[in-house]
């Protein structure tokens, strides 16, 4: 079974992709949103989304995103839930996103990416729409992060159950699948099926803080902490409360990270080589929970690191973040990939002493843990 679906509609086409950086971005992001609300864009396009919820038939994600201007579905991805793996999709105008998207400058090429976690029970299809899948949205240290319902900024989220968010024009619909007849077909039965969207711990995001904290640093060397994030409360069983919590936490929030912060656990280390030289990140257990990101961009961990100012190093190239209590590696969609042991790898569940291969070889990553 594929354990990742996409469908672009809409004229979305990755082979004429830009996969050029933003050049100028002043301010917050312009967003232009539809003149409808999220349940009425849903409604209208209700059949459409539903057909891609049921096309999976098994415990996972769908995400729909619609264009909220032309109040159509513009693409989709299915991630499915994997005993003991995560996994995970990417959200973006990069030709290599799984659920590519084109024609909004409030985008970045690489922008969101969906992480489900590992299916921990279900079942079968007659146990209901895949209550027990736990999926997080985490943003890739854009300038402007994604929306909730409200409207507030949000740098992470952890969900279970349905969730709306927005990234610029784009409404993304997040649906856990697994049972074919779930949802009603009727839009209007299905909109008053939907369970209600609690946020708990919900605090504003500030997407460019990472940005603000670099330049208040003038030393070459100066790596910056991230702020810290909580565990998610227990989540109640679906079933019983019909109720959708959506958890917001920060997100990776700063450009480089060295120093940990205070009363932080180290983990271990994160060894970067390549010809250009090496370069080490110390891990703690908040970076880790927040997630790390690596490439030759400014807004990832290792930013400004000899060792990956390559050209064949995508901008974003790779996401390590803990899950439980295992660190994972997820490939960012770059453009020359990840690989372990000779095999191409989209996620990776990092052991002591693993070595990962960026960019065809150009690039090394080894995990080396305290314990």
């Amino acid at each position: 079974m594929k354990t990742r679906v996409i469908h672009l509609q809409e004229g979305q086409d990755r082979a004429v992709a830009r996969n050029l950086r933003t050049a100028v971005m002043i301010g917050k992001p312009q967003v232009v949103p539809g003149k409808k609300g999220a349940l009425e864009v849903l409604a209208d396009v209700w059949r459409d989304v539903r057909a891609v919820i049921t096309s999976l038939g098994a415990p996972g994600v769908a995400v729909v995103a619609v264009d909220t201007q032309r109040g159509r579905v513009a693409g989709s991805m299915c991630i499915a839930a994997k005993p003991g793996m995560v996994n995970a999709g990417i959200v973006g105008r990069h030709g290599h996103c799984d659920l590519f998207l084109e024609g909004d400058g409030a985008l970045s090429l690489r922008h969101l990416v969906v992480v489900v976690d590992p299916l921990t029970a279900w079942d079968g299809p007659a146990a209901g729409p895949g209550w027990d899948v736990r999926y997080r949205l985490i943003d890739l240290r854009t300038s402007g992060g994604f929306r909730d319902e409200g409207g507030r900024q949000l740098e992470a989220a952890t969900v279970e159950g349905p969730a709306f968010v927005f990234i610029g024009r784009y409404a993304l619909y997040c649906f856990p699948t697994g049972a074919a007849d779930a949802w009603p077909d009727d839009p209007r039965a299905a909109i008053a099926a939907l369970p209600e969207r609690l946020y708990s711990d919900e605090r504003d995001a500030e997407p460019d803080r990472w940005r603000r904290g670099r330049h208040a640093h003038k030393g070459r060397d100066q790596w910056a902490e991230g702020s810290k994030v909580e565990d998610p409360e227990p989540f109640s069983d679906r079933r019983s409360s019909v109720i959708t919590r959506v958890t917001s936490v920060s997100g990776p929030s700063r450009a480089r990270v060295d120093e940990l912060g205070e009363g932080d656990e180290l983990l271990g280390m994160l060894e970067v080589q390549s010809r250009l030289g090496s370069d080490s990140v110390r891990v703690g257990a908040g970076g880790a929970d927040r997630g790390l990101l690596l490439g030759r961009y400014s807004r990832c961990d290792t930013a400004g690191a000899t060792s990956l100012s390559l050209e064949k190093i995508s901008r974003v190239h790779l996401l390590v973040v803990r899950i439980g209590d295992d660190l994972w590696a997820i490939d960012t969609a770059s453009t020359n990939g990840v690989a372990t042991g000779g095999a191409g790898v989209r996620v990776h569940r990092l052991q002591p002493g693993d070595e990962l291969s960026l960019a065809d070889g150009v690039g090394a990553v080894r995990w080396r843990p305290v314990h």
